[in-house]
């Protein structure tokens, strides 16, 4: 199996689960789950979730309720309406509006001397995806002028469906998507739709960028 098809393995809604737990590729929690996690992988914390204990993964997307202490390699997304009670350490730490976080965010690995790293508010990130999820990320741009575009639909179709807007910085991603060949189109008001085709073939990430002619 090709690592682009790697699947979710999922913890479900009226589940509970208590103790240690180690995994590698993506794992989405929608339970309850007490304990300790030590994951070279991705954790989704669903909106259902309640999680108690301390998390050490590479990237972390949390809708949920967390208390403790989130360790990421790469990324840290807190979206609404998550609440975290704890601390977290990250090279970056993306946060939307309507979040619950009591705790503090610090630079993983940082060097001495150096300072906390600030949260990023949604939308203003355009980092770019963490390197081991499969994401296809882009920015959408006014073709005339070179200006971002904001809140630009993005749609793919391939082996499956998956949408998102463009952020203030006329950033997008779209992750966890699977070996495939996708479809793409960008809409915005005022603008003409356009069109792309991104293959994928193994884990990465990979960029397509959009230029948007208005009508």
């Amino acid at each position: 199996m090709k690592n682009g098809d790697k699947g979710i393995t999922f913890l479900g809604k009226d589940t509970r689960f208590e103790g240690k737990l180690r995994f590698q590729g993506t794992m989405r929690i929608d339970g309850h789950f007490k304990g300790e996690i030590l994951a070279q992988g991705n954790l989704i914390v669903g909106e259902s979730a309640l999680v108690e204990g301390d998390l050490k993964v590479s990237y972390a997307s949390v809708s949920g309720e967390v208390h403790g202490n989130i360790i990421a390699e790469q990324r840290v997304d807190l979206r609404a309406p998550s609440k975290v009670f704890g601390n977290i350490q990250s090279p970056a730490v993306v946060m939307e509006e309507g979040v619950i976080f009591e705790g503090t965010t610090k630079m993983y690995q940082a060097k001495r001397g150096e300072g906390r790293t600030e949260l990023i508010d949604a939308k203003d990130y355009h980092g770019g995806p963490p390197p081991n999820l499969t994401a296809i990320y882009g920015m959408v741009k006014d073709q005339n002028t070179g200006m971002p575009i904001k809140n630009a639909r993005v749609m793919c179709k391939g082996d499956g469906k998956s949408r998102t807007e463009t952020n203030a910085s006329g950033y997008y991603e779209l992750i966890h998507l699977k070996d495939a060949k996708w479809k793409m189109i960008v809409e915005a008001d005022g603008y003409r739709k356009e069109k792309a085709e991104v293959i994928i073939s193994g884990m990465g990430t990979y960029q397509q960028d959009f230029n948007l002619t208005p009508k």
